[in-house]
Protein backbone atom coordinates (compact mmCIF):
# COMPACT_ATOMS: atom_id res chain seq x y z
CA UNK A 1 0.00 0.00 0.00
CA UNK A 2 1.27 3.57 -0.75
CA UNK A 3 0.76 6.42 1.43
CA UNK A 4 2.18 9.22 0.98
CA UNK A 5 4.79 9.09 -1.14
CA UNK A 6 5.81 6.11 1.08
CA UNK A 7 5.54 2.15 0.61
CA UNK A 8 4.23 -0.03 3.21
CA UNK A 9 3.97 -3.66 3.80
CA UNK A 10 2.40 -6.16 5.45
CA UNK A 11 5.31 -8.67 6.24
CA UNK A 12 5.45 -11.80 8.66
CA UNK A 13 8.25 -11.31 11.45
CA UNK A 14 9.44 -13.99 14.02
CA UNK A 15 12.56 -15.59 15.69
CA UNK A 16 14.51 -17.71 13.38
CA UNK A 17 12.62 -21.26 14.31
CA UNK A 18 9.72 -19.72 14.10
CA UNK A 19 7.96 -20.62 16.93
CA UNK A 20 6.54 -16.21 17.45
CA UNK A 21 5.37 -15.17 14.03
CA UNK A 22 3.34 -11.91 13.71
CA UNK A 23 1.96 -10.06 10.81
CA UNK A 24 3.24 -6.60 11.10
CA UNK A 25 3.42 -3.14 8.67
CA UNK A 26 6.49 -2.31 7.86
CA UNK A 27 7.89 0.64 5.96
CA UNK A 28 9.87 -0.61 2.48
CA UNK A 29 12.93 1.90 3.02
CA UNK A 30 15.32 1.22 0.03
CA UNK A 31 17.80 3.59 1.13
CA UNK A 32 18.22 1.30 4.59
CA UNK A 33 20.41 -1.56 4.32
CA UNK A 34 19.12 -3.67 7.20
CA UNK A 35 15.68 -4.56 8.13
CA UNK A 36 15.17 -2.56 11.73
CA UNK A 37 12.84 -2.82 14.74
CA UNK A 38 12.06 -1.79 18.14
CA UNK A 39 13.37 -3.03 21.10
CA UNK A 40 10.02 -4.04 22.19
CA UNK A 41 9.07 -5.54 18.52
CA UNK A 42 12.09 -7.94 19.12
CA UNK A 43 11.02 -9.03 22.47
CA UNK A 44 7.72 -9.44 21.42
CA UNK A 45 9.18 -11.75 19.02
CA UNK A 46 11.68 -13.58 21.30
CA UNK A 47 15.01 -12.36 19.33
CA UNK A 48 18.13 -13.15 20.66
CA UNK A 49 20.62 -10.46 20.35
CA UNK A 50 24.04 -11.47 19.01
CA UNK A 51 26.26 -8.57 18.59
CA UNK A 52 26.08 -4.81 18.10
CA UNK A 53 26.76 -2.11 15.65
CA UNK A 54 26.70 1.20 14.93
CA UNK A 55 23.70 2.24 12.13
CA UNK A 56 24.06 5.88 10.47
CA UNK A 57 20.43 7.16 9.97
CA UNK A 58 18.93 8.95 7.28
CA UNK A 59 19.95 12.44 9.13
CA UNK A 60 23.40 11.23 9.49
CA UNK A 61 23.30 10.16 13.64
CA UNK A 62 24.76 7.10 14.85
CA UNK A 63 23.30 4.69 16.92
CA UNK A 64 24.26 1.36 18.83
CA UNK A 65 22.26 -1.20 17.16
CA UNK A 66 21.78 -4.80 18.80
CA UNK A 67 22.52 -7.45 16.09
CA UNK A 68 19.78 -10.42 15.65
CA UNK A 69 18.41 -13.13 13.14
CA UNK A 70 14.61 -13.14 12.64
CA UNK A 71 12.58 -14.24 9.99
CA UNK A 72 10.73 -12.56 7.54
CA UNK A 73 8.02 -13.44 5.11
CA UNK A 74 6.75 -11.13 1.98
CA UNK A 75 4.81 -12.45 -0.84
CA UNK A 76 4.84 -16.08 0.54
CA UNK A 77 8.75 -16.04 0.27
CA UNK A 78 10.35 -16.46 3.49
CA UNK A 79 14.08 -16.49 5.03
CA UNK A 80 16.35 -15.91 7.88
CA UNK A 81 17.65 -12.34 7.61
CA UNK A 82 19.43 -9.85 9.91
CA UNK A 83 18.13 -7.40 11.40
CA UNK A 84 19.03 -4.09 13.62
CA UNK A 85 17.52 -2.94 16.92
CA UNK A 86 17.32 -0.03 18.42
CA UNK A 87 14.76 2.50 19.15
CA UNK A 88 13.09 3.58 15.90
CA UNK A 89 9.62 5.26 15.34
CA UNK A 90 8.13 2.26 12.81
CA UNK A 91 9.65 -1.23 11.41
CA UNK A 92 11.31 -0.56 8.49
CA UNK A 93 12.23 -3.32 5.48
CA UNK A 94 15.55 -2.84 4.85
CA UNK A 95 17.03 -3.72 0.71
CA UNK A 96 19.17 -6.59 2.43
CA UNK A 97 15.95 -8.59 3.21
CA UNK A 98 14.13 -7.52 0.00
CA UNK A 99 17.63 -8.54 -2.11
CA UNK A 100 17.48 -12.47 0.00
CA UNK A 101 13.83 -12.77 -1.08
CA UNK A 102 14.30 -11.94 -4.38
CA UNK A 103 12.07 -8.88 -4.36
CA UNK A 104 11.79 -5.10 -5.50
CA UNK A 105 10.28 -1.95 -4.57
CA UNK A 106 8.39 0.34 -7.29
CA UNK A 107 8.37 3.55 -5.92
CA UNK A 108 5.73 4.71 -8.16
CA UNK A 109 3.14 2.24 -8.23
CA UNK A 110 3.76 1.23 -4.42
CA UNK A 111 4.20 -2.37 -5.56
CA UNK A 112 6.45 -5.14 -4.01
CA UNK A 113 7.51 -7.60 -6.65
CA UNK A 114 9.96 -10.74 -7.53
CA UNK A 115 12.98 -9.96 -8.91
CA UNK A 116 13.73 -13.60 -9.74
CA UNK A 117 12.73 -17.20 -8.98
CA UNK A 118 13.12 -17.87 -5.52
CA UNK A 119 14.66 -21.19 -5.08
CA UNK A 120 16.62 -22.95 -1.55
CA UNK A 121 19.87 -22.14 -1.07
CA UNK A 122 22.96 -23.99 1.05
Amino acid sequence: MKLLGHVYIDALLGDPRRVKVIKKRMLVDTGATYTCISPKLADELGLTIVGESDVTLADKRKVKAGVSLAYAELGGRGDIVEVRIFETEEPILGVFTLEALGLTVDPVSGEVSPTRSFTARA
